[in-house]
């Protein structure tokens, strides 16, 4: 019976997509986003497999949504936050909002990458909502060699958990 009531909450749970983006499911064409996100501008990728299309200003508190394909199909949403309009009440808020749908984070991990002589540095935090989506909090603030920051991030990713 433990097992038949589990089955029935993980189908229950991919039924839905994916958190936070219900329309949308993962292994999703374009063509399927076109539908939903109207007007995506395709944006530069490094891999010849991969292409990245944003979607701006889906909102006021949003910059922008970029949906990630790999050989056609959808593996990644990443939210860039407004910083003009989103500070620090409003990230105490999402990460709540966060925690309240998703349940506590299972992991934080630093940030600390040197690129073209900027530093990244911040943390991530990992929810997982349900068995197929990975979300990543992540706070980024981008630091100069002298150690002036000159930028700073909020970034939620939704991840396929299977392409991980």
């Amino acid at each position: 019976m433990k097992k038949i009531i589990f089955l029935f909450l993980c189908l229950y749970s991919l039924a839905f997509g994916i958190v936070d983006f219900n329309e949308v499911n993962w292994g999703d064409s374009k063509s399927s986003l076109d539908l939903i996100f109207p007007k995506l501008k395709e944006e530069p990728s490094l891999y010849p497999d991969m292409k990245i299309y944003a979607f701006e200003k889906p909102n006021a508190n949003v910059s922008k949504y970029t949906f990630y394909l790999t050989n056609g199909r959808l593996f990644k949403i990443e939210v860039l936050f407004n910083k003009e309009t989103v500070g620090r009440n409003e990230i105490k808020q999402i990460y709540d909002d966060l925690v309240q749908k998703m349940g506590k984070p299972i992991s934080k991990n630093p940030i600390d990458q040197k690129f073209n002589g900027l530093n990244l540095k911040g943390n991530s935090l990992k929810f997982v909502p349900n068995i197929s989506t990975s979300v990543y909090y992540k706070g980024v603030d981008t630091v100069d060699d002298l150690g002036k920051m000159i930028d700073s991030n909020l970034i939620i990713e939704y991840v396929d958990a299977t392409k991980e």
